[in-house]
């Protein structure tokens, strides 16, 4: 639907109504009760748009998927999805482990380093 285009969905667990407004602030990075009180500001003073807006929205828009749905769909879609055989997916899959696994070990190597704790004594010294 129109909702994995722009990515923005009902949140029906922080929703009081449908949802749509807890969707919105997501999408925003803001409190859905700022939001809201939008909503009901532009209610008050254009009421019929406001309301054909949210009950378009609420009708438009798809539940916001679980955490486990959005890993699921992720996975899915960058391997047997994608049309890769399950050796391509499988080879994907470690070179992405294996990239992963550099960086920690590089940041393993920062964090144990005497520059760093001579860095942090520093940092230590300047508060």
């Amino acid at each position: 639907m129109a909702s994995t285009i722009i990515n923005m969905y009902r949140d029906k667990r922080r929703g009081k109504l449908g949802g749509v407004c807890a969707g919105i602030a997501h999408k925003l990075g803001v409190e859905p009760w700022l939001v809201r009180i939008i909503a009901v500001t532009c209610l008050l003073f254009t009421s019929f748009l406001t309301l054909i807006f949210y009950i378009a929205a609420w009708l438009m828009l798809d539940d916001k998927p679980s955490l486990s749905e959005a890993a699921s769909d992720h996975i899915k879609s960058t391997s047997w999805e994608a049309g890769l055989s399950s050796d391509e997916a499988l080879t994907r899959l470690d070179q992405r482990l294996q990239g992963i696994n550099s960086r920690i070990s590089t940041l393993e190597r920062l964090l144990t380093s005497e520059e760093f704790r001579l860095r942090r004594e520093f940092n230590d010294l300047n508060k």
